[in-house]
């Protein structure tokens, strides 16, 4: 098979994609082009009509001589050889591609029919569109071109002068750049997959080579030196099998293999990216990452393969002091306060999660101008903190509650701040952290003192049952001005979240009424900014159940032009009940702050 330059398309072989239908016959349908679309839909090139098949399910491409198969974001996927695939994937002869109830395989001729056929068909030659299950809707129909051919046509089509409407000149220019835009992305991601195979036999053809052992360790100087020459001769012989391999960029993917044969793969360049707060990688293939707050994204490139991630996960744990061994769990710190949890299947279902601490250092006047919360919010807060009010920060894991969190920490006024789990003070603000590193009682009597100390300010995580416990505890003990964080999705959540870690015990109702006095919710909305949704506070009813009543809440009043989300930060229409032990704590109180008009 002709191996083409990544840059351009080439015209496809002759080939065939054979059909099985779940409880059905197996069938052919022959094609001619470079790209061939499949969904449930008329307009695909393939028909697959079921309920469970997308109408724009998958597109299998012909580019440097290889088939990829792309999922278009379909409900329920596309698998090739029964893994779900997530980027561009190269398919070949034999491989099944499974789509809702279809199971497809290409089928190409033999290399002196592919060239006889090539020869006798012309260049412009019609495609098959098929249609299922009805032989008759699969006859040949419709010419099919190619991206390419679109592009050219539309070109040309420009170059002949302007149109009569100035709409549809508009309109074939937006068209021509999203065509570019597309062919540009398909050629990343067909390059990209191509590159990844390349690693993929790189690192398997090299750890045979290799002692066992020696691949989950930090090799030394000399191991490095030997193994690197292993590599170099891998590449070699791979490009004289394949000779189109010496047109990919070498230093990229030797780079790759070297990294996941001696280092930590993918995860090295992230690890080594400040912005970077979490990792999760799904499978060994697919690495989300979440950076400074930012919305998680997948990674560009996973692991080769599920060898290559448990020698990641091996190494990391030796640098954490307890070696993995034999063992598919891990759970590890880093010495820099980073969190290791891994759970490996050599089924290809292992899952890892790194978090690195959170820094803290935003200030209440910097949440302000970010349009986070209101002045009146930020001076309500203050005087909390003057009263040494316990306070709960809710909000998912998105960069918001340790955003929120820094902020109430320097707002303190007095006293020692220390941090308590995965977070670390910005390097200007001082403060001291406490490690959860021991055992859940070692690390619930930390907390337990930290909360009751009376000149500390305890900033703690609540994300272990034990931790969570121990920090009620000494609550109701008498231990004040807390600034707690527990991820959920709303309040209530949180609260039921803490109950639940408290477990069968009697006391847990009245442990947590008593807890928190002020509870604050956080969220990042569609404009990708941070917005306090509300604050409320823990009161109890006659019946002596708990509730929220709010003190403040964010109203949505507009999406402005760029999607900006504008909207105001209504106070209560009475005085909240809090503001009477904030007064009884000697801390002064505005209560003109939730009277007043509306801020934004």
């Amino acid at each position: 098979m002709p191996v083409v330059s990544p840059t351009s398309p080439a015209k496809a072989p002759v080939f065939a994609i054979v059909i099985h239908e779940k409880g059905g016959a197996e069938r052919r349908e022959a094609f001619e082009s470079a790209e061939i679309s499949l969904g449930r839909v008329q307009g695909n090139d393939l028909m697959l009509p079921k309920g469970n098949v997308s109408k724009r399910h998958a597109r299998l491409l012909y580019r440097d001589g290889r088939f990829i198969v792309t999922d278009l974001n379909s409900t329920n996927g596309t698998y090739v050889n029964r893994r779900r695939i997530t980027q561009a994937t190269i398919v070949r002869e034999g491989d099944r591609i499974y789509i809702g109830d279809f199971v497809l395989r290409i089928e190409l001729p033999s290399p002196v029919v592919e060239q006889s056929v090539a020869q006798a068909v012309p260049s412009a030659a019609p495609g098959n569109r098929a249609l299922l299950p009805s032989a008759a809707d699969s006859q040949p129909s419709s010419s099919l071109r190619s991206s390419t051919d679109e592009e050219e046509e539309q070109t040309r089509s420009a170059s002949r002068g302007p149109r009569s409407s100035p709409v549809a000149a508009s309109a074939e220019i937006a068209q021509q750049v999203q065509i570019a835009r597309t062919t540009q992305t398909d050629e990343d991601s067909m390059q990209r997959a191509a590159q990844a195979e390349l690693v993929a036999l790189l690192v398997e053809r090299v750890s045979r080579a290799l002692p066992l052992g020696q691949l989950e360790l930090d090799p030394d100087t000399e191991q490095t030196a030997r193994s690197d020459q292993l590599l170099r001769d891998a590449w070699i012989a791979l490009g004289n099998e394949r000779p189109g391999t010496l047109q990919l960029p070498a230093d990229r993917i030797l780079a790759a293999a070297r990294a996941e044969l001696f280092d930590l793969g993918p995860l090295g360049e992230l690890l080594a990216e400040p912005s970077v707060t979490d990792i999760a990688v799904i499978g060994f293939d697919r690495i989300a990452v979440n950076r400074s707050g930012g919305r998680t994204a997948l990674a560009d490139v996973g692991f080769s393969c599920e060898a290559a991630l448990r020698w990641a996960v091996a190494r990391l744990c030796l640098r954490s002091g307890a070696p993995l061994g034999a063992s598919n769990q891990a759970e590890r710190r880093l010495p820099d306060g980073t969190s290791i949890s891994a759970v490996l299947s050599p089924l290809g279902a292992s899952v890892l999660s790194v978090r690195r601490p959170r820094r803290l250092g935003s200030t209440l006047d910097e949440l302000v101008r970010r349009g986070t919360v209101s002045r009146a919010i930020a001076s309500f807060l203050t005087q909390c903190l003057l009263a040494r009010l316990n306070l709960l920060v809710v909000g998912p894991r998105d960069g918001g509650t340790e955003m929120l969190l820094g902020a109430l920490a320097t707002a303190v006024p007095e006293g020692e701040v220390v941090y308590a789990g995965n977070f670390v003070p910005a390097q200007h603000r001082g403060g001291q952290r406490l490690t959860l590193d021991g055992t859940p009682d070692e690390a619930a009597l930390s907390v337990g003192v930290a909360a009751r100390a009376p000149l500390l300010r305890l900033v703690v995580e609540l994300g272990e049952p034990h931790v969570s416990e121990a920090v009620l505890s000494a609550i109701a003990d008498g231990g004040d001005g807390v600034i707690a964080a527990r991820s959920a999705g709303s309040m209530r959540r949180a609260l039921l979240r803490l109950k639940a870690d408290l477990g069968a015990r009697h006391e847990a109702q009245a442990l947590i009424m008593g807890a928190f006095e002020v509870v604050i919710e956080i969220a990042r909305l569609r404009d990708d900014r941070h917005r306090v949704l509300r604050i409320a506070e823990v009161i109890t009813t006659s019946t002596g159940e708990l509730e929220l009543s709010d003190i403040f809440t964010f109203v949505i009043d507009r999406t402005a032009a760029g999607g900006l989300i504008e909207g105001s930060f209504l106070p209560a229409a009475s005085l909240p009940v809090i503001v009477e032990t904030i007064r009884s704590r000697g801390a002064p109180v505005d209560t003109s702050l939730f009277v007043r008009p509306a801020s934004r």
